[in-house]
């Protein structure tokens, strides 16, 4: 869960994915995804003051329309940013100074529309990274990140990366891919629904979004729509390369994604199953703390007919590892600090951190010249506020 309090220090003015207090008095505001540790503040009332501010929330596309269908007519308070392509903003802010800020939204890999933004104003350049898992082979596509020179393409350094570390820790050294956690679901489903025409799979997911990803692969490998709740099927709707994979109508397929987590058993949407026909399948990082995650799935030693599945959308430490080893900045802030464990996360983002200064002198030709690097050290902020949409996995 996020604990970043949204001000970017280096840039006057802007806030990102926090809503309220200080950030009430910042110029321009950005929303990463929708995800609600990333909306606290996030409100009728917050439109309502910035609308009669003339102040503006800029996000994706994607993340634009799930917005407008929360918050509806609120559209003219909200400007998409297309991914990849600079924006060149112009503001003033509470001291009446003017500012100019290109930003640059870049795709994160977690939940529809999430996005990265990067921020670049006179000799400052900041990465936010929001939520974001990126397979460390993919680095080099992003881009938006890199400069172009002698017919290739360079890492850029940062002034500060804004670093997600909701899994940077020993106990969470590695994850399979998502591909290979699907395929995984998929075998394991496809067997089930093999059996007895009666058997049903219900895919139990931790947030309300997030899990967009996984509900194609599996609807394209098993030919069949993915039942979810009605208030996110309106929504994914309007997004077209979600619409054909979800259905609203429970009796049409035999993949079920519409429980709530925290419920009773069995199906609540209609479909006459018992509970002997029904299979969940968990997807989540949680259940391997401190496990071998070769071990993609395994039968719960606990609740039958029960699979989970090592399933993340965040960054695992070897990913972060490398993310911060190839992108270099002057200074990392962790945007994620559990209240009992900031010692431990601060000392593990130093040793990478100088860990990555050893590497940069394998190839110093396309390094910019910066002073040593710092994390910086925060008190943290631990948010009082809970849902089930905010146990991202």
């Amino acid at each position: 869960m996020s604990t970043f309090l949204g001000l970017i220090k280096e840039i006057p003015g802007i806030s990102v994915d926090r809503f309220d207090g200080d950030n009430l008095t910042s110029s321009v505001f950005f929303l990463s995804h929708c995800h609600t540790d990333h909306m606290q503040g996030l409100t009728d009332a917050f439109f309502e003051y910035i609308q009669s501010s003339d102040k503006y929330i800029y996000c994706s596309p994607v993340t634009k329309a799930l917005l407008e269908n929360k918050f509806r007519h609120k559209s003219h308070c909200i400007k998409e940013i297309d991914v990849n392509r600079p924006t060149v903003i112009e503001y003033r802010t509470r001291n009446d100074d003017a500012i100019v800020v290109s930003v640059t939204a870049v795709s994160a890999g977690h939940c529809p529309g999430s996005v990265m933004f990067l921020f670049e104003r006179d000799t400052v350049s900041v990465l936010y990274t929001g939520d974001f898992r990126i397979n460390p082979k993919d680095l080099s596509k992003l881009k938006a990140l890199h400069y172009s020179g002698q017919s290739k393409l360079i890492p850029r350094t940062f002034t500060k990366i804004y670093l997600d570390t909701t899994f940077l820790s020993n106990d969470y050294v590695s994850f399979p891919t998502r591909q290979e956690s699907i395929v995984k679901i998929c075998q394991v489903s496809k067997d089930w629904l093999g059996k007895d025409p009666r058997n049903v799979v219900i895919l139990e997911c931790s947030a309300l979004y997030g899990s967009e990803f996984l509900y194609i692969e599996l609807s394209n490998m098993l030919n069949m729509k993915i039942h979810v709740r009605d208030c996110v099927y309106e929504i994914y709707c309007r997004i077209a390369q979600l619409s054909c994979h979800v259905t609203n109508e429970p009796c049409s397929t035999r993949i079920h994604a519409c429980k709530r987590k925290i419920s009773s058993p069995g199906l609540h949407c209609g479909v006459d199953a018992s509970n002997e026909n029904i299979m969940t399948i968990i997807p989540s990082i949680l259940k391997w703390r401190n496990k071998d995650t070769s071990v993609v799935g395994e039968w719960d030693d606990v609740k039958p007919r029960t699979f989970n599945v090592c399933y993340s959308t965040h960054s695992s430490l070897d990913e972060l590892k490398a993310f911060v080893q190839y992108f270099h900045a002057t200074e990392i802030y962790p945007c994620v600090v559990k209240t009992e464990e900031a010692s431990v996360t601060y000392d593990l983002l130093e040793k990478i951190r100088d860990q990555s200064d050893e590497q940069v002198t394998v190839n110093p030709t396309y390094r910019l010249s910066l002073s040593r690097r710092k994390v910086s050290r925060r008190v943290p902020f631990k948010s009082e506020y809970f849902s089930s949409d905010d146990e991202s996995s």
